[in-house]
């Protein structure tokens, strides 16, 4: 059922509120409203994923002289370890690859091993770390860099 209900499109500012609360209810250390409002305002790739109308997830890239980064991918926690969120990742990769983009960036914290492997499996892999990189509590945990060539796994 998830997977034929499910449809991706572009956030708009009316979407903003609910994207929020998303964010707040699903991730442990969540963007604020404005973080979402300046990525619809820069111009980067701010899309969706809808399921059955409501906003179960959303990713946000931003893309530039053939390089994609990922700035962030959260679904809703009522709806993880359903897939959506690596068709949310594939969708992701597909418009990098459709705006010529050789190389796909991502930080991912340590301590998300979950994400790390969803990559892992996406065809990402490990080039390096930021030490100290997110705060966590009262200290700071690395990220761990990750990079893919979407060419080469696209059909």
């Amino acid at each position: 059922m998830t997977q034929q209900s499910l449809t991706f499109r572009h956030m708009l500012e009316k979407d903003l509120e609910q994207v929020y609360t998303v964010e707040q209810q699903s991730a442990e250390h969540p963007w604020r409203k404005a973080h979402f409002s300046d990525s619809l305002k820069s111009g980067y790739t701010c899309e969706l994923a809808v399921l059955d109308s409501e906003i179960v997830g959303h990713c946000i890239m931003m893309m530039a002289a053939g390089e994609a980064s990922i700035l962030i991918l959260t679904i809703d926690k009522k709806f993880q370890r359903q897939g959506i969120g690596r068709q949310l990742l594939q969708h992701m990769i597909q418009k990098a690859s459709q705006s010529d983009c050789n190389t796909i960036l991502l930080e991912v914290r340590r301590s998300n091993i979950k994400a790390f492997n969803l990559y892992l499996d996406e065809g990402f892999s490990e080039i390096g770390v930021r030490k100290n990189y997110y705060p966590m509590g009262k200290g700071w945990e690395d990220a761990i860099v990750m990079a893919m060539e979407p060419e080469t796994f696209l059909i």
